[in-house]
């Protein structure tokens, strides 16, 4: 809007020099009417516009000047036929309407320097229009804008380096407000950047103690609760035998779900370290085969592992071992007891496939959808009732893409499901420094 007013005010200087340029060729009383309509409202946009320089549209203001704008164009139309009263009320619109805009910028004086220097142009060149109306009258003769004169030449230079001034002094303007609004941005920027690192240092001591305070206190109570298994089996009290399991199997998902939020958090910021080594994939599966084997013969699962040949792989051992060990588990938790889950690795030249199938309840199309989806992932309780937080597959399909992979499920309901994965034999240097 502010724009368009600088705009029209240009466009309106430009056709009333054009048509008083032209008054011999086009009809004298209309053009007269025109041309003075046309300069007033020249005087009034370009000093609206000045004092909207900070791009604020003051609509009280701009009430205040179209309502004296239509008072002066009234006025030029009563004596339009006395032409020296018309000639000094013409000139008086002018320092009428700049002195409000000098007086506007003159109280902005404390934000913008540059607004000073606008004010004074403004108020001088009032002035001078002050002067000249006072000169048109003491003529007592009809005013000619183009007649040579001395007083009508002074006119014409002081006009020039009027509006070269008002054109320099507001572009300055325009800059020292850009300055300011990107110091005062830079000012907030920094602040925010002194709260995100107070932020990412909570964050810190909050993965200290997810990595540390919390994980070892389960850790021992799984210790704890394995000695006492052993103790409870060489007796007959089975209610004990069955409260241990429970809690033993409560502080493995409690100390998996840890692991699965330390492991998602720092992945998320970019503070997870991708290690690459040479890695025998048998190894690793048959050792998450071993930490799961207790949580499927708790539900009567067998749990077998099937290789065609020795694959070994250049990958992150810790983090292939976290995507195995959530999606064993997730095939645990959804098979029913006395079933089973088969874990099968092939590869080719490129890529190694991992596949973790089971006949357990299975998933309709809606729920693969939705699996992966950490926004609308709701946890369902297993066979067993056991309870989760929908997380471990969302982190398994992002760690497998970090590791160059991409992993995906086939699965009908009441059929089972079998999750399938591939990685690279050899992942790139320049990759990992990406994904790291």
């Amino acid at each position: 809007m502010v724009l368009l007013l600088i705009a029209l005010g240009i466009t309106f200087q430009t056709l009333a020099i054009v048509l008083y340029a032209n008054r011999d060729i086009l009809p004298p009383l209309l053009t007269l009417r025109l041309n003075n309509f046309l300069l007033i409202s020249c005087f009034a946009l370009t000093s609206f516009r000045l004092i909207s320089f900070d791009d604020k549209m003051r609509k009280n203001l701009l009430w205040v000047f179209a309502f004296f704008g239509l008072l002066f164009y009234s006025a030029i139309l009563l004596v339009e036929e006395k032409n020296i009263a018309l000639s000094i009320i013409r000139v008086l619109s002018c320092p009428f309407f700049y002195g409000i805009g000098a007086y506007y910028l003159f109280v902005n004086k404390n934000k913008y320097k540059f607004s000073i220097f606008l004010s004074g142009v403004l108020l001088l060149y009032s002035i001078f229009q002050l002067f000249r109306a006072y000169n048109i009258y003491q003529m007592g003769e009809p005013y000619v804008f183009l007649k040579n004169s001395t007083f009508n030449n002074w006119f014409l230079i002081i006009s020039v380096l009027f509006i070269s001034a008002i054109s320099i002094g507001f572009i300055m303007l325009l800059k020292e407000i850009d300055q300011k609004t990107i110091l005062g941005k830079n000012i907030i920027i920094e602040q925010d950047k002194r709260k995100l690192g107070a932020l990412n240092q909570t964050q810190n001591k909050l993965f200290t103690i997810i990595a540390h305070d919390l994980r070892s206190p389960f850790n021992n109570i799984l210790c704890l609760t394995e000695l006492l298994s052993e103790k409870v089996s060489a007796t007959d009290n089975s209610e004990s035998k069955e409260f241990v399991g429970l809690i033993n199997s409560t502080a493995k998902n409690t100390l998996n779900l840890l692991d699965n939020l330390l492991h998602w958090a720092k992945s998320q910021t970019g503070e997870l370290v991708f290690i690459p080594r040479k890695t025998n994939l048998s190894k690793v599966i048959l050792h998450i085969i071993t930490l799961k084997m207790s949580q499927a013969k708790a539900k009567n699962i067998s749990l077998h592992f099937s290789t065609t040949e020795e694959i070994e792989l250049n990958t992150d051992e810790n983090i292939l071992g976290t995507i195995l060990r959530n999606l064993i588990s997730n095939a645990i938790k959804f098979t029913n007891p006395g079933g089973h889950i088969e874990v099968l690795a092939t590869s080719d030249q490129h890529q190694v496939e991992i596949s973790i199938s089971d006949n357990g309840v299975g998933m309709d199309e809606k729920t693969i959808h939705e699996i992966f989806n950490l926004s609308t992932t709701v946890s369902m309780p297993g066979t067993a009732d056991e309870n989760g937080s929908g997380l471990g597959l969302v982190l398994c399909r992002e760690f497998a893409e970090k590791l160059g992979g991409h992993l995906w499920v086939e699965s009908k309901k009441g059929k089972g499901s079998n999750f399938k994965f591939t990685l690279p034999l050899h992942i790139p240097i320049p990759e990992l420094s990406k994904i790291a």
